[in-house]
């Protein structure tokens, strides 16, 4: 049963649990995986899921006004991690990767993906995530992010630069050998 997020918005707005683990079956590891690239620690991010969904549950009716509630919600999910760091809250995470990707990809695969995430500075890996893997529009991200959509476009340019740079560095020293 795979309805919109919008429609489980409102049912949740109206108090059904169902939709509210509907929703949470849908949206949850992009929720982790987007904490996860501002506060780079598996558990706060979790942590951070779980907070969410709780807001979500108390703000349903509010959320269920909005146009986007997927913009909606990515938001509240930036605040609250960026409130956890202001508060002193970060842990630095002791595994490499900065987040989950697809099963379907190899260990190796996933490692190096992981690797060259992580170098990347703390806005551009957030931009990179919001709007290659969650497909939110510049003018999206610029808005999420608090930001000119110049300065969105900028860092994603960068971004992707350095991922670039980074592949074909380890392609050159013969390390690089994914397939995509």
């Amino acid at each position: 049963m795979n309805k919109d997020i919008h429609t489980l918005i409102s049912n949740i707005a109206e108090r059904d649990i169902n939709a509210l683990g509907e929703l949470y079956d849908m949206m949850s590891f992009r929720i982790f995986n987007y904490a996860r690239t501002i506060v780079k620690n598996k558990e706060m991010a979790e942590d951070i899921t779980h907070d969410v969904f709780l807001q979500i549950n108390k703000q349903a009716v509010r959320i269920a006004k909005t146009t986007d509630p997927f913009a909606y919600i990515m938001t509240m999910t930036r605040n609250h991690s960026y409130n956890l760091i202001k508060r002193g809250n970060q842990i630095t995470d002791s595994s490499n990767d900065v987040f989950e990707i697809s099963d379907d990809s190899s260990p190796y695969n996933r490692l190096l993906f992981a690797d060259a995430f992580s170098g990347l500075p703390a806005n551009r890996r957030e931009t990179v995530y919001l709007h290659l893997i969650c497909g939110f529009s510049f003018k999206e991200v610029a808005k999420m992010q608090n930001a000119p959509k110049v300065t969105v476009k900028w860092r994603y340019s960068k971004a992707l630069s350095q991922l670039q740079a980074y592949f074909i560095q380890d392609n050159e020293e013969g390390n690089y050998n994914a397939t995509y």
